[in-house]
């Protein structure tokens, strides 16, 4: 295993200052793409799929999930293999990011309702809908569901990390080719991460205290 880059932190909030970098690069790639984005084929199944509006608060949680569950973390190596995978995770999502822009007409579903209209030029603002293709959300979510089997509380954030990643798609904010190819990201950065020594390992389930 390399050499601790990131240990367990006292304070939550601390893990957005370490995932700072990380953040910056998704969101200069997303606002500032080098090539125009395209507009994928809607399939059959991106239409059959119903526009949900009350998933918007959900599918806005993984801004806070992802972290919660690096704060759930109970060792340094942990938090170190956790900051490995994700950004494997990224530097595989930003090889199309750069050369195959992706972007979704969230336009079509967001017009009608002056509530979602607002949300959506907020979140147009925030995240520009040009990283679809694949969902780092998704492979990020993957990743925070397989590191909460283990630990206290394990069916409520899978069943939150899967809501979101259904979020994504009832949000009306990605492809369904999107979640799959994001899910192959996350498949991909375990595999990765085993190759180099980073792999997850297992440990028995704690029952004491915790987030």
């Amino acid at each position: 295993m390399p050499r601790l880059l990131v240990r367990k932190q006292k304070h939550f909030l601390s893990y957005y200052l370490i995932w700072t970098p990380y953040i910056l690069t998704y969101v200069l790639t997303n606002r500032f793409p080098v090539r125009e984005p395209i507009q994928l084929p809607v399939t059959w199944l991106d239409q059959a799929i119903p526009f949900l509006p009350f998933m918007i608060p959900v599918y806005v949680s993984y801004l806070v999930y992802a972290f919660i569950v690096i704060a759930r973390s109970r060792e340094d190596h942990e938090v170190n293999e956790i900051f490995h995978i994700t950004h494997v995770q990224l530097l595989t999502c930003l090889v199309f990011f750069l050369s195959f822009p992706v972007t979704f007409p969230r336009d079509l579903y967001y017009f009608s309702d002056p509530v979602t209209s607002l949300f959506n030029r907020f979140w147009i603002w925030f995240d520009a809908p040009n990283n679809c293709f694949p969902s780092l959300h998704t492979a990020n979510c993957c990743l925070a569901i397989h590191y909460s089997q283990d630990k206290k509380h394990r069916w409520l954030f899978t069943t939150w990390g899967l809501l979101i990643i259904a979020g994504t798609l009832t949000c009306k904010q990605h492809y369904v080719i999107d979640i799959l190819a994001g899910i192959l990201v996350y498949v991909f950065s375990l595999k990765v991460s085993e190759w180099i020594g980073t792999g997850y390992k297992k440990a028995p389930l704690r029952t004491g205290r915790g987030l």
